[in-house]
């Protein structure tokens, strides 16, 4: 039984491993290819590496698709 369960949380954390590191470098690519980020690069850059999973789905939740941007905001940031 508890050969089992240690099974379980091993393909589990190899699961949610894999998952993470396929996701990482398309949201990297997006931070920085995104004109504008609410806060820093940086620190964007070390949560979405450092935490696992949890990380990406926080910065996919706070940015948004860039193709949605308004006109508006894509003028403001070149402007800058």
């Amino acid at each position: 039984m508890e050969n089992e369960a240690l099974v379980r949380i091993i393909v589990l954390a190899v699961g949610l491993g894999l998952i993470h590191w396929a996701v990482v470098p398309m949201v990297l690519e997006r931070l920085f290819s995104r004109p504008k980020v609410v806060g820093s690069r940086a620190l964007w850059g070390i949560t979405i590496v450092c935490l696992t999973c949890v990380g990406s789905l926080a910065y996919l939740l706070v940015h948004p698709d860039p193709e949605n941007e308004t006109d508006l905001d894509k003028q403001c940031c070149r402007d800058k």
